[in-house]
């Protein structure tokens, strides 16, 4: 059983926003005790589940607003249900596209996967530290004569 923080330490760590610091400290303090940890290995330790806490927490907050309808990944992206070339499919992935500021315009049939493979690369993108948003698809009109 690990002991409770300081309360000066406790409010420090909470006026500083440092949650992820702040839940592992008691039982971290308590592994550097009885494994005799350095002072730096402790510190490294906090510093580096602080940042992938925060990490974390901002990935759900960019999945949150991007607002997707459905949990879609590259990984269970059906390769074999799309006529998209391999080379194509590993250049989108790579999302080096985006770091070029192209656009990303996918036409096809209904029921091809343009959609997952639009979530999916969304979630790639969420992944690497992009804000992303989920649009529905338009429907083009031809005017009406007047």
């Amino acid at each position: 059983m690990s002991q409770a923080l300081d309360p000066e330490l406790e409010a420090g760590l909470r006026r500083l926003r440092l949650r992820g610091m702040r839940e592992l400290a008691p039982e971290l303090l308590q592994t550097a005790r009885t494994q005799r940890w350095r002072p730096e290995e402790l510190l490294q330790t906090l510093v580096r589940e602080e940042i992938a806490s925060r990490e974390a927490s901002n990935d759900r907050a960019r999945l949150k607003a991007a607002g997707f309808p459905a949990p879609k990944t590259l990984d269970g992206f059906d390769r074999t249900a799309s006529s998209l070339p391999r080379p194509t499919f590993e250049f989108l992935a790579s999302l080096e596209w985006l770091e070029r500021k192209e656009n990303l315009c996918l036409a096809g049939p209904a029921g091809v996967g343009k959609s997952n493979l639009a979530q999916a690369l969304g979630r790639a993108a969420i992944t690497a530290g992009r804000k992303v948003g989920a649009r529905a698809p338009c429907r083009v009109r031809p005017r009406s004569p007047r």
